[in-house]
């Protein structure tokens, strides 16, 4: 008994090509018309490739309704093997088989239809090989999708360490203003023994008799002792620190200029994904705080503003990766100052100090072999930061991706 499988492409041709025509006569009819999407592209082809057939014959055969739509438009003289195709009834392919055979017979002699069966057969064969390696090209783009996730993850990976050595960077450089006051500190102590020593001294010479300066000089010696003692062991402290944490972080390169991020054409004319590509980067993104909330949720409290966008901050950086510096005008608003949880940094200006200043001092102080975005619509800081090499994304567009 034979098989699906076992009829060639070619022999049916004249159906598969029918197929096609009944379905752009029924597009025509009716904009409504049901038919396999996969027959789509291939309507407006003058004619029907060998690959084309394949395709049409896997999605007619997979689609019982337009079947039934099909054999009811077929005429009644319409071709045997093409009404035996579309109805599919039990053997038909038998019934195919045998009418091929039959109008082999007619056509050629007995060696002709032995030799047409054969090239069948070694036709069906090398359909069975194509098969074998569309699935095996399959296969493939399957692997290819799983690579290009893994790359994704380590992308993410990659940003993840960014930030955190951004962190380290800031510890190293706390830890070194801290060094510099232990040392500061440590001179006085060794001036003020010095001083003690030479008081002792001159007490002891001079004046045997008076025991309470004797008695103070030695306190204060003590006193001196015992400072130094400390801001000796906490400045051995803080050398051990910075030494293992210089051993982490990278050498610090010469001094340049920063650089803006360079944008790719695509995205011309595109802000939103401008600011995503932007966000998605290694960059430190400095937030105008008042500026991005009161845009985005002015009906809001100032409180509810800052939490929230401190709230919305975090769930970016937990996404992307990004690393922000939030700033606030802290003068004057009650509530400013309140510790907040957050994975960022929340600065609040001191009083007498206004939010612009702060974010250009940020920006200043962020290394500049490190990429940074400023999000703001102050005109004027705008371009002061531009002149440190920042890129500007405007709060409008920060706030659509804040509520996207």
């Amino acid at each position: 008994m034979a098989h699906s499988g076992d009829i060639s492409d070619l022999v049916i041709r004249p159906a598969l090509e029918y197929v096609v025509e009944f379905v752009r006569q029924g597009r025509v009819q009716d904009a409504e018309f049901r038919y396999p999407a996969h027959l789509r592209q291939l309507l407006s082809r003058p004619r029907l490739l060998k690959s084309d057939l394949r395709r049409i014959r896997k999605a007619v055969e997979g689609d019982d309704e337009f079947r039934a739509a099909l054999s009811a438009s077929l005429a009644d003289d319409a071709d045997a093997i093409i009404r035996w195709w579309v109805n599919q009834p039990d053997g038909w392919e038998d019934l195919v088989l045998a009418e091929i055979e039959a109008r082999s017979r007619s056509e050629e002699n007995a060696d002709a239809a032995a030799h047409f069966v054969s090239e069948q057969r070694r036709r069906i064969a090398a359909e069975q090989r194509a098969e074998s390696a569309e699935r095996a090209r399959d296969e493939h783009e399957q692997h290819l999708a799983t690579l290009e996730s893994e790359l994704a993850e380590l992308r993410a990976q990659l940003s993840s360490n960014a930030t955190r050595q951004s962190e380290l960077e800031a510890t190293v450089s706390s830890l070194r203003q801290d060094l510099r006051h232990a040392n500061d500190r440590l001179v006085a102590a060794q001036h003020r023994l010095k001083q003690a020593s030479a008081t002792e001294d001159a007490s002891a010479e001079a004046q045997r008799r008076a025991e309470v300066v004797r008695d103070l000089a030695l306190e204060d010696r003590r006193t001196a002792l015992a400072d130094l003692s400390d801001l000796a062991g906490i400045l051995h402290d803080l050398r051990d620190v910075g030494h293992r944490l210089e051993a982490v972080l990278p050498q610090p390169e010469d001094a340049a200029r920063r650089l803006p991020i360079p944008t790719p054409g695509r995205l011309n004319g595109n802000p939103l994904g401008m600011t995503i590509h932007l966000l998605k980067s290694s960059a430190t993104v400095v937030i105008d705080g008042y500026n991005v909330t009161k845009s985005v949720w002015p009906q809001c409290s100032l409180a509810d503003q800052r939490e929230r966008l401190i709230a919305s901050t975090d769930t970016i950086t937990a996404r992307l990766g990004t690393h922000f510096i939030v700033v606030f005008d802290g003068a004057n608003v009650p509530g400013a100052h309140r510790q907040n949880r957050s994975v960022n940094r929340v600065v609040y200006s001191p009083a007498d100090v206004t939010a612009d200043d702060v974010i250009r001092d940020e920006v200043r102080r962020i290394p500049s072999h490190r990429s940074v975005v400023v999000v703001t619509d102050d005109r004027e800081i705008q371009r002061d930061v531009r002149i440190d090499g920042a890129n500007i994304v405007s709060s409008a567009h920060f706030g659509q991706v804040l509520q996207s």
